[in-house]
């Protein structure tokens, strides 16, 4: 089965990222904290809306270790129109894993991803809206084009909704060193993904855009979208959409 192929796929990445970033480790120090704020017009997880296609606020913390392991946390305001039973308005996802080089020009990275609705108050009869994902990814930069892939898996997904698996790729390539006024130039870049899941319908997630930068500030700007009915997934969910993110690196 495809999904089981993906799942040994990705033991075997993990297993990779323990052995990798200890021979790094050598007299390792411990480096700095480094944080952020975003906001974006539609907080979208691989293609579906989780701010009801409204604004979202985003923020996080890393902390980064010169042996190749990472921890941070991230949050985000969410909607999930659930007032009259969870009555969530946040999540929070934490997150601990190793970067690690296989190359000069190839990178990977593996984590393990906690994915918490801390203020969700959960009624005794339904499911918990708390779930683990296990991450492996690589990049590869080829000098005029950069290719990634993620494998994600989690044995029991968001709502205790059972096995989940995602597969990604993604591609980016700079179109131009100086764009009008940004001091980042100007990149391109698009993802293709597919999302198995045990008790709704598989489904492929995409988007394309452009990213630039000024000093500190990013700015992105992308199409969204999924190839799910729109009869299974409500308000528009799913539907494709523009989304534009700004984000500030905090010195």
């Amino acid at each position: 089965m495809r999904v089981t192929k993906l799942k040994t796929a990705l033991l075997g990445v993990l297993a990779m990222s323990v052995i990798a970033p200890v021979a790094q480790a050598e007299d390792a120090a411990w480096g700095p904290f480094s944080a952020g704020v975003s906001l974006t017009s539609d907080y979208r997880f691989r293609g579906v809306s989780q701010s009801d296609r409204n604004p979202a606020l985003q923020g996080w913390v890393q902390y980064d270790h010169a042996s190749g392991a990472f921890a941070n946390v991230w949050a985000s305001s969410i909607d999930f129109n659930d007032e009259t039973t969870y009555d969530s308005g946040v999540e929070i996802d934490l997150t601990a894993g190793y970067n690690f080089k296989l190359g000069e020009n190839t990178s990977a990275t593996a984590k393990a991803v906690y994915y918490w609705y801390a203020d969700a108050d959960t009624p005794a009869s339904l499911p918990d809206y708390d779930y683990w994902e296990f991450i492996a990814g690589v990049s590869h930069d080829y000098g005029k084009i950069g290719v990634s892939a993620e494998l994600a898996y989690s044995p029991d997904f968001f709502a205790e909704s059972g096995d989940a698996t995602a597969l990604t790729g993604g591609v980016s390539a700079p179109l131009m060193e100086k764009f009008l006024f940004f001091t980042g130039g100007l990149e391109a870049s698009g993802h293709l993904g597919y999302q198995w899941l045990d008790v709704s319908e598989d489904y492929l997630y995409f988007d394309a855009g452009f990213g630039t930068s000024w000093n500190q500030i990013a700015l992105d700007v992308r199409w969204v979208d999924t190839d799910i009915d729109d009869a299974d997934c409500g308000d528009d969910l799913c539907e494709g959409g523009v989304v534009v993110s700004v984000s500030a690196n905090l010195p």
